[in-house]
């Protein structure tokens, strides 16, 4: 995979994490400092989930070696 398509998965999956994470902090009403300390551990966690499910389903697909 190229790295110019490695960064604009990370991109990517970075913007949907943090998405996923403040809609996650959001709907269980946490806000403030402890809000977002929560939000960035769910951002991390989901972030490298879907980067990892976009780097399978790209090697079931054939798209990458």
């Amino acid at each position: 995979m190229s790295y110019v398509v490695s960064g604009i998965a990370i991109i990517v999956c970075a913007g949907a994490g943090a998405y996923i994470a403040w809609w996650v902090a959001m709907s269980i009403g946490w806000e403030g400092v402890g809000g977002a300390i929560f939000a960035a551990i769910v951002g991390m966690v989901a972030a490298t989930v879907l980067f990892a499910l976009a780097v399978a389903l790209g090697k079931a697909l054939r798209l990458i070696k």
